[in-house]
């Protein structure tokens, strides 16, 4: 990961590789998922906080609305927070307000370690198209395996700062394969909007169906020369039912070698615009 951030600044990769999502986020993002009673009072994720009542009573948090959490302040320098004892980075955009429903992003380091991969995050969010998304970040060697310290910091996040349902993603990256599959495919799948597993090391597959779900996820898997446990991940999302981009799993720029910078600039603009909606 070192080496991903030599590249950025020594040859410039960021804006060049960062795409800007196109079609496969087409009709994602349609107008009015983070605004219409998003906000409104006792928009905790368990309540009937839904005026937007004919959506799926069952789904988990409830479609167009949001987490309604507050107290959890300003982020714009990464602080660190605890959980019932799970510590997490923590980023918040420099315009963050408890008054609006916000996207987020959890993410499961490499062997990297949680402050470089949040560094990482600072240089190349707002280019990847994903700086207006709160950011968490587990260390993956510390919680190696470890699906429930996610869910401690999706839950704690969600209380602190005003998250939108609808808009909420998880990267998992190499040593944080297993934690990420453990979390997105089981622990918490109806929370994400969008699921990438990066330079993964590890294979699983969804818990439940999109039909059980009472929605279509986003998912892919770049290899990082794993192609084997890749193509299980895809596979996997794909009899589940779930919205795959043409190219998965990832087949471009740095799909064959692990710890690639390209590789992982895609995943970051992966989400861009996702919805469960």
């Amino acid at each position: 990961m070192i080496a991903r951030i030599l590249m950025i600044l020594l040859l410039g990769l960021v804006m060049a590789a960062c795409p800007p999502a196109t079609d496969d986020d087409a009709g994602d993002d349609d107008a009015g998922d983070d605004d219409a009673g998003d906000d409104d009072a006792g928009d905790d994720d368990d309540s009937g906080d839904d005026d937007d009542a004919g959506d799926d009573d069952m789904v988990e948090p409830p479609f167009g609305a949001s987490s309604g959490g507050s107290g959890g302040g300003s982020c714009t320098s990464p602080c660190t927070e605890s959980a019932s004892g799970v510590t997490y980075r923590m980023l918040t955009p420099s315009g963050y307000s408890d008054s609006q429903p916000s996207p987020l992003m959890i993410i499961y380091s490499g062997t990297e370690g949680g402050a470089n991969m949040m560094s990482n995050m600072q240089q190349v969010a707002d280019y990847c198209g994903v700086g207006d998304v709160l950011i968490a970040v587990l260390d993956g060697t510390t919680y190696y395996g470890d699906g429930d310290a996610g869910a401690t910091v999706l839950d704690d996040v969600r209380d602190r700062w005003n998250i939108d349902n609808d808009r909420t993603y998880l990267l998992s990256e190499s040593a944080g394969t297993s934690a990420g599959l453990e979390l997105g495919f089981h622990l918490r799948q109806s929370y994400f909007a969008a699921f990438w597993a990066n330079d993964v090391n590890a294979q699983d597959t969804p818990g439940q169906a999109t039909d059980e779900l009472g929605f279509e996820p986003w998912g892919n898997a770049g290899p990082g020369g794993d192609y084997p446990d890749a193509n299980a991940i895809v596979a996997g999302m794909e009899d589940a039912g779930y919205r795959l981009p043409a190219d998965a799993p990832y087949s471009g720029t740095g799909a064959g070698t692990h710890g690639s910078t390209e590789q992982f600039l895609e995943a970051v603009a992966f989400f861009v615009g996702k919805s469960r909606q």
